[in-house]
């Protein structure tokens, strides 16, 4: 199998078949539609402010449920959104000892359209999430300091309340190394400013540059790539890997595997350039949750497999590693020609 970077022109980028992630590297900001749903009294109750809030008491890991729709709206943090008339409700954290000195709050388990960022004892954010979970949250690898005081505050997008699970624990570093025989992807690991002129695909402006595989006679294609999100002036980035298969026999080509961080595996269909390419099978693998079955059946001609993360999230570390596995591709390796060192002297000739 060898590996060679190809540059295509193109002309840009158009929606995908159907309601499938973006493959974009930048950060699009939209606002999502506003829903006023919150139902306030003004009637203080506990847990509705930092000086009288619920207090997280033993060990962790610590869960807790509850609704925010009989609290009142005390405060909110854009993350991006802002203008949240949301209820909140507060939760009080003194950090023990014994832990690993960072914190996970996850939200992911709730039914409504949540935020959930974290006060320190001065009232400043050290952490912020809106939707890391579809439309719910968390904050993960938030640094903290035994003996320190915390306010957790669960919050709502836009106006929106509801029932609310929430799980305080340390953070849980995913540990993950290259699959035995995978081959390295090669990139540079990205850093903040990082422009992707090595795989970045469509997303490579003005001339889009692909990573090329071959088939491996049938095998199994296994890559360990690296990728995560940076900043670059004002806006957020993400770095996503394009690789590119030009089919020639009808294949049923699957994807699988796994990352350090929260990832999308998509086939794309680019038979007709960036300017219709579509999304036609994903799946969401990571933080150390493997992902498999993400199959489509590949006419001839020229598809893509893409891996980046699953959102813009600047806790995903430029260098979070991820395997990424590729079957059911038919087709022969690439005969190489005999030739003699005389020959290839003569070349430069």
């Amino acid at each position: 199998m060898r590996l060679v970077t190809l540059l295509v022109l193109v002309l840009g980028m158009t929606a995908v078949a159907f309601a499938a992630p973006p493959t974009t590297n930048v950060h699009q900001f939209a606002q999502k539609p506003w829903n006023e749903i919150s139902n306030q009294d003004g009637v203080r109750v506990t847990g509705d402010t930092t000086t009288d809030p619920f207090i997280v008491s033993g060990a962790l890991p610590f869960t807790a449920t509850g609704n925010t729709c009989s609290f009142v709206n005390d405060y909110d943090y854009a993350c991006p959104y802002s203008g949240s008339t949301s209820a909140d409700v507060v939760y009080k954290w003194v950090a023990t000892a014994g832990g690993t000195g960072a914190i996970t709050v996850d939200l992911c388990a709730s039914v409504y359209d949540t935020k959930v960022y974290i006060y320190n004892s001065s009232m400043a954010v050290i952490a912020c999430n809106d939707d890391y979970c579809s439309f719910q949250s968390q904050v993960s690898n938030v640094p903290v300091t035994v003996g320190a005081t915390y306010y957790i505050v669960v919050d709502g997008y836009g106006g929106s309340c509801g029932s609310y699970n929430m799980l305080l624990d340390w953070f849980h570093p995913c540990e993950l190394t290259c699959a035995p025989g995978a081959m390295l992807e090669g990139e540079p690991i990205c850093y903040d400013g990082y422009n992707d002129v090595y795989n970045g695909g469509c997303n490579t402006v003005p001339f889009p540059v692909f990573q090329i595989l071959e088939p491996a006679g049938g095998a199994d294609i296994t890559i360990c790539g690296t990728t995560g999100v940076f900043p670059m002036d004002t806006t957020t980035y993400r770095d996503t890997d394009w690789f590119q298969m030009d089919v020639t026999t009808t294949s049923y080509i699957c994807l699988s595997g796994d990352s350090q961080i929260s990832s999308y595996f998509f086939i794309i269909d680019g038979r007709g350039g960036c300017s219709t390419s579509a999304v036609v099978a994903y799946g969401l693998a990571g933080p150390c949750a493997p992902v498999s079955d993400i199959c489509y059946s590949c006419d001839p001609g020229t598809w893509w497999a893409w891996a980046g993360p699953s959102s813009w999230d600047l806790s995903y570390a430029c260098g979070s590693l991820y395997n990424l596995t590729i079957s059911g591709w038919c087709g022969d390796v690439t005969p190489t020609e005999s030739t003699t060192w005389g020959t290839i002297k003569n070349l430069f000739n």
